[in-house]
This record gives structure tokens, sequence and C-alpha cells, in this order.
């Protein structure tokens, strides 16, 4: 299956958005415990874990193997294991910024066939070069959303009355 021209464009603004929504705020917003115990530093930093997992591991086997077999990971012990809850955001986006260009520069390189290669996976089954790319993007905007929400939470409480207007 050919790339959705419009994944390539949500792989490829993320950093930018996050950046844009994250920097100017304070640390309180950014490291407060909102969503099943991870705060909005937690979900970026995932974001860019899994940038490691779909595009340097995953990918990059089912190019290299022939029917790689695909583990599923434990998000939260790998973000501990690398030490990704204790950076601090600037870095992650940083280091995000830096990562995703080459990223995505390499998915214009994929042939047809290499998108169409598949490989194992323990939960899913058989997954294509193309199912992970596509799954990339909406993993991007599934925590991208996440942090949205997580952001709006706390301003709840300020609302007053306009509260009214949503379905809080």
């Amino acid at each position: 299956m050919p790339i959705d021209p419009a994944t390539r464009s949500i792989l490829a603004s993320t950093p930018a958005v996050l950046r844009a929504m994250l920097v100017p705020l304070p640390d309180a917003a950014l490291l407060a415990p909102l969503d099943e115990g991870w705060c909005v530093r937690d979900a970026l930093a995932h974001i860019l874990d899994v940038e490691e997992v779909i595009y340097t591991d995953r990918i990059g086997r089912i190019l290299a193997e022939d029917r790689a077999f695909i583990r599923s990971i434990d998000p939260a012990a790998r973000m501990d294991e690398r030490g990704m809850r204790t950076r601090t955001v600037a870095a992650l986006l940083d280091e995000l910024d830096a990562r995703r260009p080459a990223d995505v520069e390499a998915l214009s390189a994929l042939t047809a066939a290499q998108l169409a290669r598949p490989g194992d996976h323990d939960e899913a089954g058989e997954i294509t070069v193309s199912d992970l790319i596509h799954q990339w993007a909406y993993h991007d905007l599934m925590h991208t959303k996440q942090i949205a929400t997580m952001l709006q939470s706390p301003l709840v409480a300020g609302m007053g009355n306009t509260r009214k207007f949503y379905d809080l």
C-alpha cells in the first residue's frame, strides 16, 4: 500500500506542533501526573521512544530480515530503562527535532516492494512497512491529542459556568 500523502506531513510536522504547544508552558503543567500517572513529559518521551521502536527497530528489521518477528514493548519500562522520564521537555523536543527530518526523508526512498514487505507481530499478526508508517503517524496524533487533553484538564476548574458550553 502506498503511503498516504498526509502521513508524511503529519510525521514531519509533529515536532514543530509539539514544540509550539509545550515550550511556553511552566514545568508544573508539563510534569503533573494526569493520565494514568503519565504527565505531558512522559507522553512526549513516549513519542520519541516510539520513533526508535517503529523506525529503527521494526521497519529496519522488516527490511533486513525475512519475515522479522516483532515483539510488543512495555512503553513505561522502556522509558524508565532509557532515563527518558528524567529528561527535560526541551531536551526531548531537541532530540525529536534532530531525528525526525532524516527519518521522514528516508520514507521517501522506500520502494513499493519495500513498503509491502511483511513481518510478524506477536499481537497484531502480519504487519507491513506501510502499516507501520501509517501507525507511526496515527500514534503521533493520538499522543498529541493526549497531551492536549492533559493540558485541558486543569483548566476546567477555572471555567466557571462556561463549562456548560462543553460536555464535561
